[in-house]
Order: C-alpha cells, then sequence, then structure tokens
C-alpha cells in the first residue's frame, strides 16, 4: 500500500488517548513537510465529552496548539476513509472488527504496528494527573516509533518489526 496518507486513531471517548495522537501526529507531519491526514474517534465516545485539562497540558509541552475538539464514535465511514486504523487496546480493535470485520486488514494495535510489543496503552480517565503523563508518554513513544524521522508511517500490510 505504501505510505500511509490517512491515519485513524482509535480509543474509547475520543478524549485522550486517541486525540492525544491525533494531535500530535499532525503536528510532526506538519513540521516535517508531510502530506498526512489525522483523524481520531472511539469506540464509546459521546460529543459532549470534553478533553480532560492534563491531556490539554501535555501537548502544550510539545508545542500542539489548543483548538476545539469534538469525540467522534468510530464508523464504517472513518474506517473507509484511513489508509490505517491504530488502536489504544486489544479489546478496542477486537470491538472495533466486531463491528466492521471488513477492515480487518487496516485495524491494528497501535503499540505493536509501532514495533513496540502488544502492550495496551492504558486509559487515563478519571485518574490522578500522574496517570494522563504516563499514558501521553505511551503514546508518544509509539508515535515517534510509528514516524521516525527520515520517512512517513508505513501502511504495508505487515506492522513493524519488535
Amino acid at each position: 500500500m505504501g505510505a500511509a496518507k490517512k491515519v485513524l486513531f482509535i480509543c474509547t471517548g475520543n478524549v485522550c488517548r486517541s486525540f492525544f495522537a491525533e494531535r500530535l501526529l499532525e503536528k510532526l507531519a506538519r513540521d516535517r513537510g508531510l502530506a498526512l491526514e489525522v483523524k481520531s474517534c472511539g469506540i464509546a465516545a459521546q460529543g459532549f465529552y470534553a478533553v480532560p485539562e492534563p491531556i490539554w497540558r501535555e501537548l502544550e509541552k510539545l508545542g500542539v496548539e489548543k483548538r476545539p475538539h469534538t469525540p467522534q464514535l468510530v464508523s464504517r465511514q472513518l474506517l473507509a476513509w484511513a489508509d490505517l486504523a491504530l488502536t489504544m487496546t486489544k479489546m478496542q480493535r477486537q470491538v472495533v472488527l466486531d463491528l466492521f470485520p471488513e477492515f480487518t486488514p487496516k485495524v491494528h494495535l497501535f503499540r505493536a504496528w509501532a514495533g513496540l510489543g502488544e502492550n495496551d496503552i492504558e486509559d487515563p480517565m478519571g485518574q490522578a494527573d500522574a496517570a494522563y503523563a504516563r499514558s501521553c508518554a505511551a503514546v508518544e513513544e509509539a508515535v515517534h516509533a510509528f514516524m521516525p524521522p527520515s520517512r512517513p508511517p508505513s501502511c504495508s500490510s505487515e506492522p513493524a518489526e519488535s
């Protein structure tokens, strides 16, 4: 398939991990002059959920601008749009594949795809600020592993080697 041009990140509520990954990858792609579109969604997203302040603080540390975000639910349309869809947990991947099995070839566990192993990126929602910082650090590590400085992200049929 070549280089991914459209990447979709998926978590639960679309206000923490997938949102953080979306905004960070957008910034990195823009900084590197890459033509990359990035979106995010959640398997249980509700439009009225707000991005928690610790997420905004972590993004601000990375130089990501604060702009409005409305969580969106994973859908057939979003999955069809994406070249590559990356979930934060194995359970989220299974939910997506149970709902939309036709997208199996493009839906992967984010850390595994980035070559970082099969561990989930845990949900910090409702926990102390330190949990948000750990979750953001795990997402940041995977984003950087997924898209090294020298090339755009891959959406070949195989994940990165662990």
